[in-house]
């Protein structure tokens, strides 16, 4: 019965040792643009083998997310945008795939790439990265339309030079990669009009510092009660001095 108990204990170390990376990252997280939090879901599954026909382990399914928006922060910079409720910004991942963000710091690089704070280049109305020629004035309107006044051309001589990917994919087939950006499990993202941008605003993270900071203790003292119920079982166990096995 020992070793079934302690056996239990272990699986539950587990769960919270995921939970506790969990809240970890968020909190790592909480000043990142439009962060969203991670979720670890969690499933018990039966093992299967000679001598275990009573043993469950629990473990972290996968990590979904809170998709919920951030707070939203007018900083009055023109190539500054925050997603208006649901959607996301379309972008190149290091790998070459589509990816998606609503991290909406925008910068404009040396070579003409409108591109995130971290580096991802925007993809356009054609689903490739965005490069604009020399400008001297540049707007992003709230459809996410490109325009402004060329080099060399009269101020007044706007023109519209591209349209920033936006689109809305439900949450449920959101994935987020290692990299941090999330992708559409049913393939390439595609336009959605109903998608609109605050100009001159940033999306915080959503992660809630006090919510993961109680969290955090909480499931710190779970660690230690179940530590501690580990080393008496196997110091009951050592009393005995039964040999323990859980196969």
């Amino acid at each position: 019965m020992s070793a079934q108990v302690l056996y239990l204990v272990m699986s539950g170390l587990n769960a919270t040792m995921d939970r506790l990376t969990a809240n970890t990252n968020n909190l790592a997280n909480a000043n990142t643009t439009a962060f969203k939090a991670q979720r670890p879901v969690f499933q018990a599954f039966p093992l299967y083998g000679q001598g275990l026909p009573d043993r469950v382990s629990v473990g972290a399914q996968q990590d979904t997310a809170d998709f919920s928006s951030g707070p939203i922060d007018h900083t009055g910079r023109p190539l500054d945008v925050a997603i208006n409720g649901k959607g996301w910004i379309g972008v190149q991942a290091s790998d070459g795939s589509k990816a998606l963000t609503r991290n909406g710091s925008l910068s404009v690089s040396s070579t003409g790439t409108l591109q995130t704070s971290d580096g991802r280049p925007v993809l356009g109305s054609n689903g490739g990265p965005i490069t604009l020629p020399p400008m001297q004035s540049i707007t992003i309107g709230t459809d996410g339309t490109i325009s402004g006044a060329l080099v060399g051309q009269p101020p007044d001589q706007v023109a519209a030079l591209n349209r920033i990917l936006l689109t809305n994919p439900p949450d449920n087939q959101l994935e987020r990669g290692t990299d941090g950006l999330f992708r559409d499990a049913q393939g390439a993202p595609t336009p959605d009009a109903k998608v609109q941008l605050q100009v001159g605003a940033l999306e915080g993270s959503n992660a809630d510092t006090i919510g993961l900071m109680m969290n955090m203790l909480e499931n710190t003292r779970t660690f230690q009660m179940q530590t501690e119920l580990a080393h008496m079982v196997l110091a009951a166990q050592q009393g005995n001095n039964t040999p323990l096995s859980i196969s």
